[in-house]
C-alpha cells in the first residue's frame, strides 16, 4: 500500500500548523488538511501513473512511459511503496509581513527552481498557477509545460523518488520565514564559525587548493592593503569576492567568503557576487534574473552552512 514519506508528512504538518488558522473546521482561506495531500486518492490510482502513487499502484500502459518512473534514473532507482509528492491547496493568510496566498507562494517558489536553489534540488516538477487563470509547469527535465485546471487552485510539487523529503521541510520552513510566521534564522556567522566551516573536509573538497593554507586559515587577497601599505585584516567585500571567485573550482562555492566585518552578511555577499557568477555561468542564462541569481547564492551559502560541523 502506498505510504507517505515521514519528511513529507512533517512538511505537511508544518504548513498546516501555520496556514490552517481554524483547525476545527473548514474555512475557505485556510489550508485545510484535505487540501494538503501526499498519498494519491482513487482518481490518482485510476490513472496508474503519478508521483502521489507508490510502486504498488503504478501501472504500465501500452506504448507509453510511466512519466513518474521511467523518465529519470532517480525515479527508476528510487521507486518503492512511497508517494513522492505533495499538494498545497489555496490559502490566504495574514502574516507579520502582509497578506499572502497560494499565488504568492508560487511566485516565491518558481524563481528558486529556475535558479537552481539547493533546496529545490530534489524537485522534479511544480504544477501551479501564477494567477488563478493559467496553469503552468516547471519541469526539471523540460518534458512538459502545463497541467490540468485543478492546478488553478492547488500547487503540486513532485520530488524525485530517491529523495527522502528533507528538502520539502526546508522549503516549507523558508516560506513560513519569508512571510514572517516563524522567526528568521540568523543570516550571519562569526568569523570563527566561518573558518571552522571551511575546515570541514567536504567543504574543502569544493575549493581550490590555493584557497586554504595548511592551517585552514584564509590568506588575505593579494593587493588588498590599507592607505599605509599594511595588509588589511578586514577585507573589502568586492575585492575579496573577486579574488575568491578566481580561485574556485566550482562557481557555486563562490558564495563562501568573508565580508567586511567579523560577521558574514549573506545577502550583501550574494549581491556582490551575482554579477560575476552571471557572467561565468555556461550557456544562455538570459532567463535568470539578477534577483533569482542572488537568491540562488543565498541558498547555496545556507546549504554549505547546514552541512558544516559545529564550531
Amino acid at each position: 500500500m502506498t505510504a507517505a514519506k515521514p519528511n513529507h508528512l512533517k512538511a505537511r504538518r508544518l504548513l498546516l500548523d501555520h496556514l490552517d488558522r481554524h483547525p476545527d473546521r473548514t474555512v475557505g482561506d485556510d489550508l485545510d488538511p484535505a487540501e494538503a495531500g501526499v498519498v494519491g486518492d482513487t482518481r490518482h490510482a485510476a490513472g496508474g501513473d503519478s508521483y502521489h502513487l507508490g510502486r504498488d499502484k503504478i501501472r504500465a500502459r501500452a506504448g507509453r512511459d510511466r512519466y513518474s518512473v521511467d523518465e529519470s534514473r532517480r525515479d527508476r532507482d528510487g521507486l518503492d511503496d512511497h508517494a513522492s509528492a505533495m499538494d498545497i491547496g489555496f490559502f490566504r493568510v495574514g502574516a507579520p509581513r502582509g497578506t499572502f496566498d497560494l499565488y504568492d507562494f508560487n511566485a516565491w517558489l518558481i524563481p528558486l527552481c529556475r535558479s537552481g536553489d539547493p533546496d529545490t534540488a530534489d524537485l522534479r516538477e511544480v504544477i501551479y498557477s501564477p494567477d488563478g487563470r493559467t496553469v503552468r509547469r516547471w519541469d526539471r527535465l523540460n518534458r512538459r509545460t502545463t497541467g490540468d485546471d485543478s492546478h488553478l487552485t492547488h500547487t503540486h510539487l513532485s520530488e524525485h523518488r530517491d529523495a527522502d523529503g528533507h528538502r520539502m521541510i526546508r522549503l516549507a520552513t523558508r516560506w513560513l520565514r519569508h512571510i514572517g510566521l516563524i522567526p528568521e534564522e540568523d543570516a550571519t556567522m562569526t568569523k570563527a564559525e566561518f573558518l571552522a566551516m571551511l575546515r570541514d573536509k567536504d567543504v574543502r573538497a569544493a575549493l581550490a587548493g590555493a584557497m586554504l593554507q595548511t592551517d585552514g586559515l584564509i590568506p588575505a587577497p593579494p593587493g588588498n592593503r590599507g592607505t599605509d601599505g599594511s595588509v588589511n585584516t578586514h577585507w573589502s567585500l568586492a575585492s575579496y569576492a573577486q579574488w575568491t571567485y578566481r580561485h574556485l573550482l566550482d562557481a557555486r562555492a563562490a558564495i563562501v567568503t568573508l565580508a567586511t566585518r567579523d560577521e558574514v552578511d549573506e545577502v550583501a555577499l550574494a549581491r556582490a557576487l551575482a554579477p560575476m557568477l552571471a557572467a561565468a555561468l555556461p550557456g544562455d542564462r538570459d532567463d535568470l534574473t539578477p534577483a533569482e541569481l542572488q537568491q540562488a547564492i543565498v541558498g547555496a551559502l545556507r546549504e554549505l552552512a547546514a552541512t558544516a560541523p559545529s564550531a
